[in-house]
């Protein structure tokens, strides 16, 4: 049976939606907000409602004649600005999610799930004919995203780790049987005329949160496991910075490259481990060596400048004093007077 391809962009756009309803041969009413089916392509509705500023909503509620293909495209970076679409699958039979990017084949497993992936990606969905097909997708401004509990946790699983490490772009929790509840009242709603925004808005959130909440749990436990799987690399990057206290250190890509981590991963497990970023624990480091060094040797200030490294003086006093609450000249003053009395 011939599959059907249908390429839509952001929900929000009316003529997105317009051009949604002319590609699977359906009829625009309600204001541009519902398309109904009834032509050779099979039966049912897709509405689509505006919750609030950075959050819209389309639902459908199909039963298709003909297998399509759905593909979410991407936007370039520039336009998505770190926007999110988050799929509700209610009838896993017959909605696969099938690709991402370059990745396929995600939900063998028959259950009711959410996937969250950027507008910078594509997704395709395999819609199966001669079944329901119901689904839930939401467009979220990242704006709106970050005023929702859990949301660190999911920001830092696409900009801390993923990208980075050439992992697919891709979030998926599955629901739980309240949640699977909830998302079937509001597939009704497709049919209720008066079920506006404000009506569905509190019952989306309850999806979203309990989306959030599942992926932070696991971003959270996943993070903690791999402490153990990363320490031993994190202490070859703390080694390499310590046999580099008294130059520059390399740069962090040079030392991501040589523990065999990416940037993002080794920065994120450093300041895990050590309670600080990379670049302050070196720095920390580097001044108590300096501290001990002016206590132990004879050397001057000037002296000591260049052992650490630093072409400037005043450059290393400043860095100095910041660090230990006082110069390095009044360190050695004290030193002397010590010693002589």
């Amino acid at each position: 049976m011939k599959s059907y391809s249908i390429r839509v962009s952001k929900i929000e756009g009316d003529d997105a939606f317009k051009e949604l309803a002319h590609e699977v041969e359906g009829e625009l009413s309600a204001g541009n907000t519902l398309i109904r089916f009834s032509g050779e392509m099979g039966r049912g509705q897709i509405r689509k409602w505006h919750l609030d500023a950075g959050l819209y909503m389309r639902v459908w509620d199909l039963y298709l004649s003909k297998p399509v293909e759905f593909i979410k495209e991407a936007l370039p970076v520039y336009i998505a600005n770190n926007g999110y679409s988050l799929l509700c699958i209610q009838t896993p039979e017959s909605v696969e999610l099938k690709t991402v990017n370059q990745h396929q084949q995600f939900n063998k497993a028959r259950e009711r799930r959410f996937a969250l992936v950027p507008d910078s990606v594509n997704a395709g969905l395999q819609l199966a004919a001669q079944q329901p097909v119901q689904l839930i997708e939401f467009s979220i401004s990242a704006y709106w995203l970050k005023q929702q509990p859990g949301y660190i946790p999911v920001a830092q699983y696409f900009n801390d780790g993923v990208m980075d490490d050439n992992g697919v772009p891709l979030l998926i929790e599955s629901m739980t049987v309240k949640t699977s509840q909830v998302a079937g009242r509001m597939i009704d709603c497709v049919y209720v005329p008066e079920a506006g925004a404000s009506n569905m808005l509190s019952a989306a959130g309850i999806l979203i949160k309990d989306f959030l909440s599942a992926a932070s749990r696991e971003e959270t436990d996943k993070t903690n496991s791999h402490i153990d799987l990363y320490y031993e690399k994190v202490k070859e990057a703390e080694a390499i910075l310590l046999s580099n206290l008294q130059k520059s250190p390399p740069r962090m890509s040079i030392i991501a490259k040589t523990v065999a981590l990416s940037e993002s991963t080794l920065k994120r497990y450093f300041k895990l481990i050590y309670g600080k970023s990379v670049y302050e624990y070196y720095l920390n480091r580097k001044m108590e060596l300096a501290r001990t060094l002016l206590l132990q040797k004879t050397y001057s200030v000037n002296e000591m400048a260049e052992v650490m490294g630093y072409e400037k003086v005043s450059h290393f006093i400043e860095i100095f004093k910041k660090h230990h609450g006082c110069s390095p000249g009044s360190i050695k003053k004290s030193q002397m007077a010590n010693t002589e009395y």
